[in-house]
């Protein structure tokens, strides 16, 4: 297990891409990497629909990691320095070989940087602020809520806390980056359960200038206590659900088609469903097509606004844009996902 303590003295430290990558952030690659539709590059032979736009994308992407891991083994070969390196004195930037070098000349609040293994790093919050200052600010929210997610029942396995995130960003005010990381972390919550349950809260929750159905309210992985008859019926003591909005008492449950398409878990939906339903909470199954098909996606966030007692008025310009690059993180079988979102 790594050791980790605070430092005072920054000096020189690991940051950006580097740091996230020591964090172990889930599927951080995946969102550092990301290509969205305006980046496609045409490939002979490939058409420009929608399939054949997915398909490159993909290559590209593909090719990015093949490219970074081959730099990364051929700096430990040549015993090279390889990452993101930030030097908190003035004007002074080292060689570090294959990556990038940073300079912060701005005082950062204390535990800004940490020692992890031995090394001096930036802090998960710190990293969320570096990389404000790069990123837009969907992936930036999409990275806050992989930071802050956990196996259900589990925080204590999470990287970072919303709390944590903007108590720090809060702190950091001149930094870089420090108004974008402000507005992201307003959309953020804690205990998400996977990269496809990140998405799907940000298409349901995001305001509509941020791409989203403007739904908020809900809460990632909330625990249930069942009742004894479910218990037995259900081998199982308490209950996960994936999305909950609390003061209507609505439960979102993702069912991907790899996990739930088989009758034997369908049937143990059902038995879910109606265990929870008998203590007062309704369920609205969220499938994978509703999920990924444009169409049926909106029907789905029509029927939940009803049962949310709003209506769903989409007025801002901006929306389709940005809806449209929301969606295009939604993994696919192209970039290494079996059928429809979850992982291989």
């Amino acid at each position: 297990m790594s050791k980790v303590g605070y430092h005072e003295e920054m000096n020189t430290y690991l940051s950006h891409i580097t740091a996230a990558e020591l964090w172990g952030i889930p599927d951080f690659h995946r969102i550092a990497w990301h290509l969205g539709p305006d980046d496609v590059e045409l490939v002979p032979g490939l058409s420009l629909s929608a399939e054949g736009i997915a398909t490159a994308l993909a290559m590209q992407v593909r090719a990015q990691a093949r490219a970074y891991t081959q730099a990364k083994q051929a700096a430990a070969e040549a015993q090279i320095p390889f990452g993101d390196i930030t030097v908190s004195a003035h004007g002074a930037r080292p060689v570090v070989g294959v990556r990038k070098a940073h300079s912060c000349e701005v005082p950062l609040p204390r535990g800004a940087v940490v020692t992890r293994d031995g090394r001096k790093v930036a802090s998960p919050e710190l990293v969320f602020l570096e990389l404000a200052a790069q990123w837009d600010v969907q992936r930036l929210i999409l990275l806050g809520l992989q930071m802050c997610g956990h196996p259900p029942g589990e925080p204590e396995k999470a990287i970072t806390t919303k709390k944590r995130i903007a108590s720090f960003v809060a702190r950091a005010g001149g930094h870089r980056g420090h108004r974008k990381a402000e507005r992201a972390a307003r959309y953020l919550a804690d205990g998400s359960g996977s990269f496809v349950e990140s998405l799907a809260f940000m298409i349901l929750t995001l305001p509509h200038a941020l791409g989203g159905y403007k739904l908020g309210g809900a809460v990632f992985n909330h625990e249930v206590s069942l009742r004894s008859d479910a218990r037995r019926r259900l081998a199982q003591n308490r209950a996960f659900i994936d999305l909950y909005y609390p003061r209507e008492r609505l439960a979102v449950e993702y069912q991907s088609f790899a996990h739930h398409h088989q009758a034997k878990a369908q049937g143990h939906d059902l038995m879910r469903a109606a265990a929870l339903e008998r203590q007062g909470i309704v369920v609205l199954p969220l499938s994978t097509i509703q999920l990924y098909d444009t169409n049926a996606c909106r029907e789905f966030a029509e029927n939940l606004a009803a049962r949310l007692g709003k209506r769903l008025q989409i007025r801002t310009a901006a929306f389709s844009e940005m809806h449209g690059e929301l969606r295009s993180y939604l993994p696919t079988v192209n970039d290494g996902y079996d059928l429809y979102g979850e992982p291989d």
